[in-house]
């Protein structure tokens, strides 16, 4: 999936959105996230004991909204694949992007195995007020 220079300076821009997960009843979960945009991927970190993770375990459909809620709105909803990302390479390079961006991440650091990242892989997009 490509982006435009547009959203993808909008997806750096913006250091939250709201991702959505369906639990094994089917009953979807909204939380907002941290987030990091490497230009094709989104990247953020959970925890082994929320909702959002055991939802992931049951399914890795996953959905996002990045927005600001303006005079001039401007938004993207993304619905992908998730991969949960607990040690390896990929893992220290997404956590290296989220350390960068967030200073969170600098405050309350972790290592590979204590937390998962979350790797969106986006299959679909849908922007309104940026192009």
């Amino acid at each position: 999936m490509r982006f435009s220079q547009k959203e993808i300076a909008f997806l750096k821009s913006q250091d939250e959105l709201r991702v959505a997960t369906v639990s094994k009843k089917g009953w979807p979960q909204v939380t907002t996230v941290v987030h990091v945009f490497d230009g094709k991927t989104l990247y953020f970190a959970t925890d082994y004991g929320t909702r959002k993770y055991k939802n992931l375990l049951c399914s890795n459909k996953i959905s996002v909204l990045v927005d600001i809620y303006a005079r001039q709105p401007k938004a993207i909803t993304i619905q992908g694949r998730a991969t949960l990302l607990e040690k390896g390479k990929e893992f220290v390079r997404a956590y290296k992007l989220l350390e960068k961006r967030h200073s969170y991440y600098r405050a309350n650091p972790f290592k590979q195995g204590e937390a998962p990242i979350v790797k969106v892989i986006p299959l679909r997009k849908n922007s309104s007020g940026i192009n």
